[in-house]
This record gives structure tokens, C-alpha cells and sequence, in this order.
């Protein structure tokens, strides 16, 4: 039996809303203003501004009209909302009250509530259906699976042993906090960061970081600054989410480009297909090594390139959902840019006849976001080295059969598909990221050397271009079937029914195990050390834990903290051990901008790292040592050079 799916398809003639508007009375609208700033007092009164983000979420869900299912409505309001706030973060940057709930949650009521009266709109909401708990099931099962070994993990040291797999984890977590300090974006104050944040974040794309402080303001209910623990704690949580978030949006952009062929059990395999490659694939990094902003990038990309492929019927509505989604993209994550811009390019083409029925709505939102879009990438070129930081970080080599494997599958579908009106636009998208990732490749080899960092990130657009299109196989079967009439016919369609399912669900675990989420084998499957495993097998497994420097950063954390001034810094024969424990020590104590000459560009091994960083930190030092070893290693160079005992201390951990 045909279900209803979870996509929308746009009519070729999309209808406008009526010009006339009711028009609200002038009590009520008096009323309902004192109801978007009394409510948000009482909530942050109550410890329950937390929810506030639920309301408003709702509440711009409820206004929109574009959308068939509630899940529809829900992403598209999600995708304005995350737009909105990139944007009102230089907002919230510039005047006095930072990013306290209470105004920030009135400002955004009140903003609601002119649309709603100058639109003549009530809010409403369609209803769900079955197929919306797909997306929303698969979302949350990524997210749990990822964060298992977090929520595993029994003390604050078990969780820093995953934490610094990772040491990007702890740049994001001090942008976390420094937005929280500061109030806004880092580049608005580069001097209140420089203590909280190191130098290079404070330039860096803080789309994810703005969103998830916003959100963790709300959530404690005040702007006070957090314990090492529980900051730790809450960024987890947000980089998790946004891991989540990801995988909803490939799975709602797979379900929204499938569309008419899809009922409910091809929309069951399909969404298990695509959460299980999500998994299994590189994808999952994004959780381990801590790439938070590349997953609200990636998400937004995702979402536009299901909104420009199968555009939303409303043309209001998918105007102001592509300018916000290339907001998102800039302020998270700016590298995916080019593909960005031609997926909008293509479809300002297509689609200008039907764009020249709101031309006021174009001339307002098109100019902002081609101004706001860009703002984080001309900054960070004016201020910092980011061009050449593209050829830096270590080697890419990607299992290019898996590549090969989805790109074969994908477009057996697209040959069928190719009169298709929305499939014929997913080719051109997926064109743009393969030509962008080839263009990547081909300038390394230029360089002649192997493909760096950046290559695989372009890599990860492109996976999930392809895993977003894997409902193109739908099309090699035929049309979903009509419910039949009569008691036979009735018996036999259950049957059939009965028989859809068993093969969706069959299909569903072929998949997983082609992933590798079993045992770790599979399409994905790299070498780790001497085990060749994928990303998230390794992560459960606990291999790429790091124990020991998660027991020294706890035990550091847990003595008093060190004289205003004094940077602290811990030592350990071990190569890299003192370097990365340093860095989540002072992240954690908030401090890891004014630490950042005893962490960054110095010696990773001892004992040239301690002389490195006397002579790179020029005040006061704490030195504390991880164990005997590591104390014989500081006496020695103050024996060498007693001039600096007037500035420099060691204390043994343990």
C-alpha cells in the first residue's frame, strides 16, 4: 500500500497567497508583543529558558507555508532559523546585552510576531506522517552510536580520553566558551578573546560555535562561565548534535529527491542505507577528531542542494531558505563555498521566471546574503594565512572503490531518471562537488606532493552529494502500487505489503554490513596501525583513546589553579604527550589564548620543548611534571640556567 513520504514536490505553477492580508487588531497584537518578552522573563526566571529555542523553532515552523509533512516544515524552519543566527550573531556582538536569553528570545518573538501580522498569518502546523520518524529515528541512532563512548566513559578523565583523540576538540570547545565570555563573534573583540580563545580561532568561521554557545546560554539559563567538567560535558553534546543534525539532513534530502517513488518501506531502506554509509564511512570523523563546524557546513550544503534540486513550492519561503543556508554555509563552514555558489547560480537560471514574481523578497534577501556569505572567508583572508593553510596538514589516501561503488549505483538511477526535471538538476549538483574535488587533487599534483587535509574534505562533500542521491535507485523499480479493492485483493496486498517490508528491512542490513558496522569491515575500511577497520569500529573499540594524557590533564585540572599571569605547562617524556595536555589543560581553565606561546610552533619532544618554552613565554611558568622523568627534565634546565627559578616553578603530578 502507497504511504505518504516525506518529500515535497513542487508544482510546475507554484500559487502565491492572496494579496489581501486580515489585518491583526491593534489589543491583540499589544498583547501577544507583551506575551514575546514576558515569557521569555519568566522562562529564564524559572531556569527553563532552554525551552525557549523549541518555542521559537515551532513558532517559525508554524508561519511558514511551505512544506507538505511536519518534518518538512520543521527542516526548512530549522534552515531559516540557523541562518538567522550567523547573522544576528554580530548582532548580539555589538550591543550590550550579549547573548542573554532574555533579549535575544524577545528580539526573535518580536520579529515572529511582525511577519505574523504583517503577513496576515496564524501559525500552523501540518500533520505528521509515518515516514517523518525515518529521518528523525536515523539522526538520533547516529548521534547515540557516536556518543557512546562518551556516555560509556564513567569520570571526567574517561571522557577526556576520547576528547583528545581529537585535539581539534579543544579549539572548539575555547571558541565555545569565548563566545560565551565575549558575548558575540571573537573578531568583534579580538582583545577580551585573547586570553579564552587561541589566535587563530578568533578568524576562524564561529557559525557552529555562535550557535552552540546561544544554545548553551539558553540551556543553563545564564551567561555565568562554566567548570572545565561541565563545559567539556555541554560542547560534547553540541558537537554530537551537530554530527546528528548531518546525518538528518542527508537522510531528508534523500527522502525529498526520492519523492512520488517513494512509499513507506522504500523510504525504510533507503533512510538505512544512507544512515549506515553514514556511519560506516569517513563521515564518522567528524565525531571522533572533533569537526563540529564541518558538520553544520556540510548539513547546510546538503539542505541546498535538496531545496534547489526539488525547489519548495512557495517561492517566498525558498527564497529566504537559500539565502539563510548560504549564511549557514559562510559562517560554519566556508570551504564549501564554490559548490555553494554554483548550486545557487544554477538555480537563479532555472528558475527566473518563477524568482521575477517576487522581486521586492529577491532585492532584499539576495544582497544580504551575498554580503553576509563571504564576511568570514574576506575576513579570515585579510587577517590570516588561510590560503596557505590548504596545502598543509597530513596525507589523504581515500578508498576510491568505495567512491566508485556509489557512483556506479547512483548513476544506473540518474540513466533512468534523466528526463526527469529533478534528477537532471542532482546531476549538475553532484557534477559541481566532483569537479570541485577533482580540482583539489589535480593542484596537488601539481605541487607534487600527495593529497593533503583539504582534499578530504572536499572528499566529504562529494560522499554525501552521492549518499543524498542514493534515492535514484528508486527509480529502477516500478511506481509504488495502488491499494487494491475487494477481500482477495485485500488478502493479497497484505502479503505483498508484508513481503516490501521484509525486503526493506533485508536491505537495510546488507547495507550495514557493506559499511562494515558489524566487525568493521567494509566498503570504508582503512588501515589503523596494523588493523585495517573503519572510523567508527576504531572508535568504539577504544583503540584511539588516549588514557594517559586524559589522567594527567584530570590531575591538573584538580590542583589550584596557578597566580593570575602564570602560564601553566605540563611536561612528560613522552613525544607529544606534555603538548596535548597542555592545550586541554588550558583550554579548560580558560586560558587558552594566553597559553597559546607555551603550545603552538615549539618542539614536540623534551627536552627541547621546555627550553623552547622559556624562551617563547616571557613571564611567570608553572611547570608540572607528569612523573619522575618528566621532573629530572625541568631541574635539569634550571640547574643549567638558575637565572630562571625567579620566574619559573615545577610541581610533580603525581
Amino acid at each position: 500500500m502507497q504511504s505518504q513520504s516525506a518529500t515535497v514536490v513542487a508544482p510546475a505553477g507554484p500559487p502565491e497567497p492572496p494579496p489581501g492580508r486580515p489585518a491583526w487588531p491593534t489589543r491583540r497584537l499589544v498583547g501577544w508583543l507583551v506575551a514575546a518578552w514576558v515569557g521569555p522573563l519568566l522562562a529564564y526566571a524559572a531556569g527553563l529558558a532552554g525551552l525557549l529555542p523549541l518555542v521559537l523553532l515551532g513558532l517559525t515552523a508554524g508561519l511558514l507555508r511551505g512544506g507538505r509533512t511536519l518534518l518538512d516544515r520543521l527542516v526548512l524552519a530549522g534552515a531559516l532559523l540557523a541562518g538567522a543566527t550567523c547573522a544576528a550573531g554580530l548582532l548580539f556582538s555589538a550591543w550590550p546585552w550579549g547573548l542573554h536569553p532574555v533579549p535575544v528570545a524577545g528580539t526573535a518573538s518580536t520579529v515572529l510576531l511582525g511577519i505574523a501580522a504583517a503577513t496576515g498569518r496564524r501559525p500552523g502546523l501540518p500533520r505528521p506522517v509515518a515516514a517523518d520518524a525515518l529521518p528523525v529515528g536515523a539522526a538520533l541512532l547516529a548521534a547515540v552510536a557516536l556518543a557512546w563512548p562518551y556516555l560509556r566513559a564513567g569520570d571526567l578523565a574517561g571522557r577526556l580520553a576520547y576528547a583528545m583523540t581529537g585535539e581539534d576538540n579543544s579549539r572548539h570547545l575555547a571558541t565555545v566558551e569565548g563566545i560565551r565570555a565575549v558575548g558575540g563573534y571573537l573578531f568583534t573583540d579580538p582583545q577580551a578573546a585573547a586570553r579564552i580563545a587561541p589566535e587563530p580561532m578568533v578568524w576562524y568561521p564561529q557559525g557552529f560555535h555562535l550557535t552552540a554557545a546561544l544554545l548553551d546560554t539558553f540551556l543553563r539559563s545564564s551567561t555565568a562561565p562554566a567548570g572545565p567538567a561541565d563545559a567539556l560535558d555541554h560542547y560534547l553534546g553540541w558537537s554530537v548534535g551537530a554530527w546528528g543534525l548531518l546525518v538528518l539532513a542527508v537522510t531528508w534530502a534523500a527522502q525529498r529527491l526520492a519523492g512520488p517513488w517513494l512509499d513507506l518501506p522504500r523510504a525504510l531502506a533507503l533512510t538505512g542505507a544512507v544512515t549506515a554509509a553514514c556511519l560506516g564511512s569517513e563521515l564518522a570523523r567528524f565525531v571522533v577528531y572533533g569537526y563540529p563546524g564541518e558538520s553544520l557546513g556540510l548539513a547546510a550544503t546538503v539542505l541546498l542542494v535538496a531545496v534547489t534540486c526539488r525547489p519548495v513550492a512557495r517561492t517566498g519561503t525558498q527564497v529566504a531558505v537559500v539565502g539563510a543556508l548560504c549564511v549557514t554555509v559562510g559562517f560554519a563552514y566556508l570551504m564549501f563555498l564554490p559548490v555553494v555558489a554554483a548550486l545557487v547560480a544554477a538555480w537563479l537560471v532555472r528558475d527566473r521566471r518563477r524568482l521575477r514574481r517576487r522581486p521586492r523578497l529577491l532585492a532584499v534577501v539576495m544582497p544580504v546574503a551575498a554580503v553576509l556569505t563571504p564576511l568570514p572567508a574576506v575576513a579570515g583572508l585579510l587577517r590570516t594565512d588561510q590560503v596557505d593553510n590548504v596545502a598543509t596538514g597530513g596525507g589523504v589516501f581515500p578508498r576510491y572503490d568505495a567512491f566508485l561503488a556509489l557512483v556506479g549505483l547512483v548513476g544506473a538511477g540518474l540513466v533512468v531518471g534523466r528526463r526527469l526535471p529533478v534528477w537532471r538538476r542532482y546531476a549538475g549538483a553532484l557534477a559541481a562537488a566532483g569537479v570541485f574535488a577533482a580540482g583539489f587533487l589535480l593542484y596537488f599534483r601539481a605541487l607534487g606532493t600527495d593529497p593533503r587535509y583539504y582534499y578530504g574534505k572536499t572528499l566529504h562533500l562529494l560522499l554525501a552529494v552521492l549518499l543524498v542521491g542514493a534515492g535514484a535507485l528508486a527509480l529502477l523499480l516500478p511506481p509504488p502500487g495502488r491499494p487494491a479493492s475487494g477481500r482477495r485483493a485485500v488478502g493479497g496486498a497484505g502479503r505483498r505489503a508484508g513481503a516490501r517490508w521484509a525486503v526493506a528491512v533485508a536491505l537495510v542490513a546488507a547495507c550495514a554490513g557493506a559499511a562494515g558496522l558489524p566487525r568493521g569491515t567494509g566498503l570504508f575500511a582503512q588501515p589503523f596501525g596494523h588493523r585495517v577497520t573503519t572510523w567508527a569500529a576504531a572508535w568504539w573499540s577504544g583503540s584511539l583513546a588516549r588514557p594517559g594524557p586524559a589522567a594527567s590533564t584530570a590531575r591538573a585540572l584538580a590542583r589550584p589553579p596557578a597566580a593570575p599571569g602564570t602560564v601553566t605547562v605540563v611536561v612528560s617524556d613522552r613525544r607529544r604527550e606534555g603538548y596535548l595536555v597542555t592545550l586541554f589543560v588550558a583550554t579548560l581553565q580558560g586560558a587558552a589564548g594566553a597559553s597559546g606561546p607555551a603550545v603552538y610552533r615549539l618542539p614536540l619532544a623534551e627536552p627541547a620543548r621546555s627550553a623552547a618554552v622559556v624562551a617563547a613565554v616571557p613571564g611567570p611558568i608553572r611547570f608540572l611534571a607528569a612523573d619522575a622523568a618528566a621532573t629530572r627534565i625541568v631541574e635539569d634546565l634550571l640547574a643549567a640556567r638558575p637565572e630562571l627559578r625567579a620566574r619559573v616553578s615545577v610541581e610533580r603530578l603525581s
